[in-house]
């Protein structure tokens, strides 16, 4: 079981530490009373679908013998309107840079990420759709590449 620890830090403030020796500072709006000393815990939760899906496409992709010389993951996130304001819809798009880099093969780890590997994502998906996206050198492929390519 995983476990993590919260620190109040003063005001809306708070410290999360991982036991491993990694901290991150959270911190509430303005209009709550917070002071901006944090990144949100919603938004938290987003680079945790990010983090858990790059790792799980970088790991697949170099099983694959895919190299590529970078890769920037951006990931959005829609709230509901009402209480609680949980996400509802969200976008990941990875963005590589690198030579020779199958799209099928990227479309294909990106697919195993998601539905078979990356527990951040099967957890927020029972809450909110997860699209994704992916562009290689700037050339943008639709998602889910494979079933598109083959309806061509």
């Amino acid at each position: 079981m995983g476990k993590v620890t919260i620190n109040w830090a003063g005001k809306m403030q708070f410290i999360g530490d991982d036991g491993a020796g990694h901290q991150v500072a959270m911190d509430a709006s303005p209009v709550y009373g917070g002071e901006n000393q944090g990144t949100r815990p919603m938004e938290l939760m987003l680079m945790a679908l990010g983090g858990c899906t790059g790792i799980e496409v970088s790991h697949i992709l170099q099983k694959m013998r895919v190299s590529f010389d970078s890769l920037v993951i951006t990931v959005e996130g829609e709230r509901a309107d009402d209480h609680p304001k949980i996400f509802t819809r969200m976008r990941v798009s990875y963005h590589f840079r690198g030579k020779n880099l199958p799209p099928e093969k990227v479309a294909q780890a990106i697919k195993l990420a998601d539905e078979v590997y990356c527990s951040a994502a099967n957890m927020l998906r029972a809450a909110g759709k997860i699209e994704y996206a992916f562009i290689i050198n700037d050339q943008e492929y639709p998602y889910p590449y494979l079933e598109k390519a083959s309806n061509a």
